[in-house]
């Protein structure tokens, strides 16, 4: 009988060190999902924006504690044209499990050699783009901060600014220095709509108080005779939308006001917003 008893007590330890060991060697056990994507906010100027991102951290805080601390990514580094990722699309740069119940608060990218824009002027041009002195350590982004919850998976978007992620000096050097932001995938709301005709060869761009977002609209099928443009994570309330055509096209510029609420998508009712030519009344 002493036998037996024995024999279960064994029997029940090594079952709770079997579920322990797998639970250790689990890492969905008290973890969050963590899905982080790129996105991009458009330039005129360019025909190409590769950024050669090499290393990704964030920055988790415990907020009971009020301690934080950086978590280095699983990731093997890549070089991306960011101006491909315009209009709403975007690329997963990650997906992996991080410890539940932090905020993720902040995301540092580090950067490797292979930057580069193409511009069209005179002709099409390749210039490379060297890590500029201040993000030899990496480049910090406040993030609007997300909650890591436990068994869920959450979407966070860093939006890199082409057009103002360069710097020229007066020697004529020219330097990555991105402008970016980051935000859960949920946040804010959507502005979409189309303009014409496709002769005008306009940009969009959103303007509220101190936030300006540009983008190159494009057709959605080769047969369409208006080109789409897509506004994500815009905070809420009153934005101006101004379209600009080329200047060399002679049409006129137009601006819409729209109100942006959380969680919706703003479809401008027009469609398209249709730009008139400098010689029409």
């Amino acid at each position: 009988m002493y036998y037996r008893i024995f024999r279960y007590i064994v029997l029940i330890a090594v079952l709770l060190f079997l579920g322990q060991a797998c639970e250790d060697e689990d890492p969905s056990v008290n973890s969050s999902r963590l899905r982080l994507k790129l996105t991009d906010a458009a330039s005129v100027a360019m025909k190409e924006f590769y950024v050669d991102i090499s290393e990704i951290s964030v920055f988790l805080v415990d907020t009971a504690m009020h301690e934080g601390e950086w978590y280095t990514l699983e990731f093997s580094g890549k070089t991306y044209d960011v101006l491909t990722l315009r209009n709403g699309k975007m690329i997963q740069l990650v997906d992996q499990y991080v410890p539940a119940g932090k905020e993720l608060q902040q995301i540092k990218l580090k950067f490797g050699n292979d930057n580069r824009m193409v511009v069209i002027t005179d002709s099409i041009k390749t210039i490379p783009l060297s890590i500029h002195p201040d993000l030899e350590d990496g480049l910090v982004i406040d993030a609007v901060s997300m909650e890591m919850r436990l068994n869920t998976i959450s979407s966070m978007v860093i939006d890199l600014n082409a057009a103002l992620s360069v710097v020229k000096t007066e020697e004529g050097d020219n330097y990555l220095y991105p402008v970016a932001r980051a935000f859960p995938e949920v946040y804010g709301g959507k502005l979409k709509g189309y303009v014409a005709p496709l002769d005008a060869n306009p940009y969009v761009k959103v303007i509220q108080e101190k936030d300006t977002f540009l983008s190159i609209p494009e057709r959605e099928n080769l047969g369409d005779q208006m080109l789409m443009f897509q506004f994500i994570g815009l905070n809420e309330g009153d934005w101006e939308v101004h379209f600009v055509p080329d200047p060399q096209a002679n049409f006129r510029d137009t601006v819409v006001i729209v109100t942006i609420e959380q969680g919706e998508t703003f479809n401008i009712p027009t469609k398209p917003i249709r730009l008139k030519r400098l010689s029409e009344e």
